[in-house]
Order: C-alpha cells, then structure tokens, then sequence
C-alpha cells in the first residue's frame, strides 16, 4: 500500500504528464489546423483542474502530519527522493500550480485559435511558428522529465531553450506588426496565442526552479543568472 507521500508523487508525476500532452496535442492541433482536436484539448483541462484538486488536499493533509509528526513522516518519504518530507509536501504544493496554468495557457492559446482569424497553414508553413511550438513541446518536456528522473539538473538546458522561445516569440510578434497582410484580428489572435506559448515557457522554468530546491534547498529564483550560487549541473560556466 503506498504512503501517503508516495500517492502524492505519483499524483504529482501524473499531472506533469497530462500538462504535458496538453501542450503536445496543443501544437498538433495548430500545426494541423485541427479545429476538433483543439475543443478536445480545450475540454480535458476539467481533468487537470480534477487533479489539481486532489493534489492540494494531499499537500496539505501531508504537510499538516509531516509537522505534527516529523519523525515518524521521516519513515514514509517518497523512495528515491533525497528533500524531507515537509519539503517535498511545500514544494508539491507549488509544482501543481505551475503544471496547473500550463494547462489554462494552453486552453487560452487554443481558444484565440479556435476564433478561425489564423490563416490555414500558418503554424506548419511559417518557420518561427512552426519552430515556437516545437520549443514550447520541448521546454515543458524537460520540465516534466525532470520530476519523473527526480532530478535537478535539467535546469540550466530548460533555462536556455526559455530563453529561445521568448526570442522566437518576440521575433514572429515583431514580424507580424510589419506584415500587411495580418489583419487587425488575426494579429489580435496571434498576439494572444504568443502570449500564451511564452507563459507555459515560464512555468515550465519555473518547475525546473522548483526542482533544484526540492533537491538542494536553493531557493535560485530571485538570483542572478552569473551567480555562483545560481549554478546548477548543466548550467553553462
């Protein structure tokens, strides 16, 4: 029978990976200009939302027992996780927020989408879009690959390909405010799905954020990227 921290893992792991075939079928159904699938992708978030629930109350009950009874909690740590268990329940807390919003991000760049001003074709034939969704499938990939490995040293390769996606969104958003043939819907649309793409880009840093704290007890968010303190396993020197 597992624990109570070893079911709030595998709940953990398991919405990490739903979040993460949202953002896949999310680029499938752009790319393919498949209206249908993106209704379906736009109705499994009520799925998430369900888990996300169940992982709040598991966090707080666990938290709740892991400070009225450390030592005993001690004994019943997810195998293989190094943090205490307090630690993880904290952190478990906020990981589902982030695989949460992913979610919403991804209902709120399917929904522009699902508007109809986006030309056929747009998301396969224009190189930087079609490039934008292959790094946003990517970034998140490495986030959730991160969780299931239990390990924190993805983040520096998340934190570039981050960075790559802001500058190809940042590059079609530019390119289309010049572009005639963007009408002032279609643009509005684009704009919102840009938006959109980069935020799941964020929380999928975020995620990777977490981690290393989970892991290590750094605590690197509000630190300077050159920092050494900053550094982790694949950050670049």
């Amino acid at each position: 029978m597992l624990s109570r921290f070893e079911y709030l893992n595998k709940n953990l792991r398991l919405m990490a990976e739903f979040a993460l075939e949202q953002v896949m079928l999310q680029a499938d159904a752009m790319e393919n200009d498949d209206h249908d699938l993106a209704i379906r992708v736009i109705t499994r978030d009520d799925e998430l939302d369900k888990l996300e629930k169940e992982n709040d109350n598991l966090s707080q009950n666990a938290i709740l027992e892991a400070a009225a009874n450390q030592q005993a909690v001690n004994e019943e740590r997810p195998k293989g996780y190094a943090p205490e268990p307090l630690r993880f329940a904290l952190s478990a807390i906020r990981l589902t927020r982030y695989f949460e919003r992913i979610g919403d991000q991804v209902v709120d760049s399917l929904s522009a989408f699902q508007n109809g001003n986006i030309r056929k074709g747009f998301f396969k034939e224009d190189e930087t879009a079609s490039l934008i969704l292959a790094r946003v499938v990517t970034i998140v990939g490495m986030a959730v690959e991160s969780l299931v490995e239990e390990k924190d040293r993805f983040y520096g390769s998340v934190q570039k390909v981050e960075k790559e996606l802001d500058y190809h969104c940042m590059s079609l958003f530019r390119s289309a405010v010049d572009d005639a043939r963007f009408s002032r819907r279609e643009f509005a649309d684009l704009f919102r799905i840009l938006i959109s793409i980069e935020r799941q880009g964020d929380l999928a840093e975020n995620v990777a954020m977490e981690l290393v704290r989970l892991q290590t007890g750094r605590d690197i968010r509000h630190l300077f990227p050159g920092s050494p303190a900053f550094r982790t396993d694949d950050s670049p020197p």
